[in-house]
Order: C-alpha cells, then structure tokens, then sequence
C-alpha cells in the first residue's frame, strides 16, 4: 500500500516538473525579448501587454466562426434558390452587373511582377474562345519591354505549333496567329518578352475549334401563354443536345433577361426555341434586341468535351411584339424545383 502511494507521488512530481520544464523557456524567451526592446524597468511590465490583445482577438474570431453553422449556410442557399424560382430556368432577369453573363467570351488578362517595386507587365488575348478561321490577337502592355514573341502550343505534347513577334504600336504590343482548323482540344500562348534585362515567360489559355453549328437567324416572335417565343434556325453537323443562349436587351440597349433553349436535334437544319417569360418584360416598349449568342454540343458522356457553334448574326430585332398580350400567371416552378427547394429548407431547419 505504501509502496503505490509513493509510486503514485513520484509520478506527480515527475508530471509537474515536466510541464515546469516545459513551459518555462517559452516565459522566459518572452521577457528575453522584452529585455532586448526595452529597458529593465519596462520590460517586467510589458509581457501582460503584449499577449493580451494578441490572444484575445483569436478567442473572438473563434466564437465568431462557431456562430456560422451548416443550418446558416443551408438558410442562405434556399433563400437564394427560392428568390430565382421566381422566373423560370429559361428566362432569367439580366441587369448591367452581370458580368459572366453580358460576356460569356471574355478572357481575364493575366499579370505578373518582374521586380521587387511592383512594377508588372499584362498579356491578353481578345477572347478566350475562337471559331475557325478567325485571327487569335494577342496583347500585351508595360514598361520597359525590351521585345516580345508569342507561341501558340499543344498542351498535351508540348510542341510550339506557330510562332509570331509582338510588334510596338506606341501603346502596347499585338501579335496575332492565322488559326488551323485541325488544332488540338488543349491549347495555350506561351508569351516570352524580354524586360529590363529579365526574361518573362507566361502562359494564356484559349479554345480554338471548328464549328459544329451556325446560328442562321430567327423567325419574328409570337405569344405562346406567358412566353414571348423566338424560334432560332440553326444549321448542324453533328446530333445530340444542343443548348442555345443569348441575351434580351431593350430599345437602349439595357439588359433585360438572359435566356436559354434546349433541343435534341440531328444533323441539319433545325430550330430551338427561346422564350422570354412575361416576368422579365412587364414595362419594356419598343424593339427589343436579341445578341450575344452560344451555341453548344453538350457533352454526351464525362471525358468528351462540350463542342461549340458560331453565329452568322452579331444581333436580332424584335419588332412590334405586345408585351401586353401575354397572359400574367406567375411562373409555378417545376415538381423537381419545389422538391429541390423543399430539401434546402429542411436542411437550414436542421430536419
């Protein structure tokens, strides 16, 4: 008995003078800093001041993130899914903030720093998504750019398949490449400039393909219940489902919805329907305007990449359509959308 109580103080003490040992230097480097920084009879003070604030702000921002819960999240998704299901899928309101939206080929300049004063040179293309046999224009802006060459190159294999000079026009910089029709799925630009003595090296990533469908144009509009329809003609080289887009914008060209058509279609001549819900055009007179148009081959199966179309149109006028006689039922959300809105809300209750 007396033996495994004095079994059991040694190994107490043992405890305590581990945590003694190691615990201690951490105070001890404080005040030696401290001592370092500042003179003897401010540094005994000065540990409490400190690590006060410093520990203090973690504790909160921790209380603050436990607030943010699964239900929270949950809450704020059904809430946004519920607002949208107050237009269909196919019409959807479009205003002057909707970037993605108002340009669905816009390619993101890309930047770098070449010295330590943050000093940086931008390289662009005009798009990101080219169609045979249009001319890929590169750009590229900054000082003290002493030359430049751009190379278009297969990603997959690494070959430089065409090359072309930046040429100097008092602004910036242009390079530009006659496109194949033949180019791999994965492409890039490999931009070299020389700056201040530095080589720069950056890569742009683009699409170049050859087009498996043409927008020809559309028929006038016509009412179909609370739908304003624009029957799109297409001409297509290949079968499958085939997805359309294009932006409505007013008589002053203000945005006004974004609208999208579904279709299975062979090869050939063929329609998709666009329709504009009585929504999105209640107070819009005058024309309207039809424009940035995609055409897609959606991807049949995971691995085959989704094939693009062309337009043989820049924009379509809507002449004479009375909004007025289209019938004003509010859009009823489809079984699968209520179901899908039904499970968002029994998430954020926590069900």
């Amino acid at each position: 008995m007396k033996n495994s109580i004095v079994l059991k103080l040694i190994v107490i003490i043992s405890i305590l003078i581990t945590t003694v040992w190691i615990f201690w230097p951490v105070t001890a480097m404080v005040e030696q800093e401290h001592s370092i920084q500042e003179d003897s009879k401010v540094a005994t003070a000065q540990p409490q001041r400190v690590i006060e604030p410093t520990v203090m702000p973690l504790i909160k921002a921790v209380i603050k993130l436990e607030k943010i819960t699964s239900n929270d999240s949950a809450s704020l998704i059904a809430k946004a899914y519920g607002a949208e299901l107050t237009f269909p899928a196919y019409s959807q309101p479009l205003s002057s903030n909707d970037f993605d939206r108002l340009n669905q080929n816009h390619f993101n300049p890309q930047s770098i720093p070449v010295d330590d004063n943050g000093t940086t040179i931008s390289a662009s293309l005009s798009k990101y998504r080219y169609t045979f046999p249009e001319i890929v224009l590169a750009t590229l802006t900054g000082d003290n750019i002493d030359y430049a060459q751009a190379e278009i190159v297969d990603v997959t294999s690494g070959d430089v398949l065409l090359t072309s000079a930046f040429e100097y026009d008092g602004s910036h910089w242009s390079a530009q490449f006659v496109g194949q029709q033949d180019f791999p799925d994965q492409l890039q630009v490999n931009v070299r400039a020389r700056v201040s003595g530095k080589n720069i090296t950056m890569a742009l990533a683009l699409k170049y393909i050859d087009s498996v469908a043409t927008l020809e144009g559309f028929e006038p509009a016509f009412h179909q219940d609370a739908d304003m329809v624009i029957r799109a003609k297409l001409t297509t080289k290949a079968s499958g489902l085939y997805r359309l887009r294009a932006n409505l914008f007013d008589a002053n060209q203000q945005p006004i919805a974004h609208l999208v058509g579904k279709e299975k279609l062979d090869k050939g001549s063929n329609t998709i329907d666009l329709k504009a819900h009585q929504s999105v055009l209640q107070g819009h007179k005058g024309s309207l305007y039809l424009s940035s148009f995609t055409i897609e081959l959606m991807s049949p199966a995971p691995g085959k990449p989704t094939r693009y179309g062309d337009s043989a149109i820049s924009q379509f006028e809507i002449k004479n359509f009375a909004i007025t006689h289209l019938n004003d039922t509010p859009y009823q959300p489809s079984k699968q959308e209520q179901q899908r809105l039904l499970l968002l809300q029994k998430m954020a209750n926590g069900q």
